[in-house]
């Protein structure tokens, strides 16, 4: 595809959310403060922002919300869950619809141990391979004409703790369990997977999770890449 001109949606959590960027109502990370604190000045210094303006394309809309998780979780934020009608109808603006939607998810669920698969007595909206597949069929179901990149989160390192390890089973459940899940949807799905959890150059960050501004570039650079863009 020639992305020149074509419109990009977002769908993230706090890593991919920006003041003055995302719906109202939703859950922000990056403030003016944390803004700052990154030394992130514009859009166009995120990694959304910077695979966007990189290819020549437009912001649609950015539907990223600090905290949520793909799947179900009884103490997290009602109407906050990616695999909701109520967000992924969110990705168009009137009779504008995305012709690429990019999901950078899954750190959340990572982060709390969502389990990979549902258990007895569980719904598939509280397994993150179930969530998974209900936010893609949601999305085919309203966007069917759009590319949609199903991206693996990166390995990050802490900004001035070069001693600072990357916690692969942060809530308990290796971050490949999470990762390979996002490969085999997304190629059910008919979507494509771009594997950034590879990435030889950790993406900086202020806490071990959220980007800096070199941060963010080195996290496009290695979408771009993988992508073959």
């Amino acid at each position: 595809m020639d992305y020149k001109g074509k419109y990009f949606s977002v769908v993230g959590d706090s890593i991919s959310t920006l003041l003055g960027y995302i719906p109202e109502g939703y859950a922000l990370y990056y403030d003016e403060e944390k803004k700052e604190t990154a030394k992130i000045g514009q859009w166009t210094d995120t990694w959304w922002g910077q695979i966007i303006s990189r290819l020549g394309g437009e912001l649609l809309k950015n539907n990223s919300w600090s905290g949520s998780t793909v799947s179900y979780h009884a103490e997290f934020t009602p109407g906050s869950f990616a695999h909701l009608d109520s967000r992924m109808s969110q990705l168009g603006d009137g009779d504008k619809k995305p012709d690429v939607i990019m999901i950078y998810m899954g750190v959340n669920d990572w982060g709390s141990g969502t389990p990979i698969e549902p258990k007895e007595g569980m719904e598939d909206k509280e397994s993150f391979v179930g969530s998974y597949r209900i936010m893609l069929d949601l999305i085919k179901e309203h966007y069917p004409d759009a590319e949609v990149w199903c991206i693996a989160p990166a390995v990050s390192s802490m900004r001035g703790e070069p001693e600072w390890q990357f916690p692969y089973c942060l809530g308990g459940i290796h971050l490949d369990n999470y990762v390979n899940t996002i490969k085999k949807v997304a190629e059910e799905k008919g979507c494509i997977f771009v594997d950034a959890s590879k990435n030889e150059t950790p993406v900086e960050a202020i806490d071990g999770i959220h980007p800096t501004a070199n941060g963010m570039k080195t996290l496009a650079d290695e979408i771009l890449r993988v992508r073959g863009l």
